[in-house]
């Protein structure tokens, strides 16, 4: 089977996804914290059940929807350049996904984690991913930067995944000062991450301008 490899790991995420919750169910409180503002305090809860199984079965849904996208892409052919890449990336995101649901069943079950502190590494490596998959992306309709004008443009679509790769990758480095200074969480990770994100969308309008 072809990239078996990145098929298992992604499974073996998903499975201790569930496993885990499976296991500390009888011990996690009737109302789960669920979800934290920048500032690391609790902004949002979930029962028992939906705490516990909505984050795996959340990545059952991402992890599959992204194995479709190849399939169902009508520029299908062009995953076939970086579809190893791609695939590594699907297994890095039911791995964030895996990291964070730990994250949620520990915290609920007693153990003082700095949510935002202990997401900082997890962000900065799916940061970093992105930026890998974007240097390797070629044009297509789900994957990558997908304004307007990257899809007029396969030339600006190349341009602006180099531009977007280092920008990601940037963010990256600067998601780990989250780490070290978790106070600082929006400045180090939020803000990277925004300012990147429209950067890219920025940068591919001006290119087509340019182009034309």
């Amino acid at each position: 089977m072809e990239y078996r490899r990145q098929r298992a790991l992604t499974l073996a995420f998903v499975l201790a996804g569930f496993a885990a919750s499976a296991l500390a169910y009888s011990d996690l409180p009737a109302r789960m914290a669920t979800h934290w503002n920048a500032s690391g305090d609790v902004d949002g809860t979930m029962s028992r059940l939906a705490g516990a199984f909505f984050l795996p079965a959340l990545t059952v849904f991402v992890v599959g929807l992204m194995l479709a996208a190849p399939r169902i892409d009508p520029r299908k052919e062009g995953y076939e350049a970086f579809r190893g890449v791609y695939e590594w990336f699907v297994a890095g995101t039911a791995g964030f996904l895996a990291y964070v649901h730990v994250l949620v069943l520990a915290w609920n079950l007693d153990y003082a984690i700095p949510v935002g502190q202990a997401l900082a590494p997890a962000l900065a490596c799916l940061l970093y991913a992105c930026g890998v998959l974007l240097e390797r992306a070629e044009p297509n309709w789900f994957v990558g930067i997908r304004t307007p004008w990257t899809l007029s443009d396969d030339e600006v679509w190349r341009e602006t995944h180099e531009r977007g790769a280092l920008a990601f990758k940037l963010a990256a480095v600067l998601a780990l000062g989250g780490l070290v200074l978790p106070d600082y969480f929006r400045v180090f990770v939020v803000a990277p991450t925004l300012l990147a994100a429209a950067y890219t969308v920025t940068y591919s309008f001006l290119a087509y301008r340019r182009r034309e």
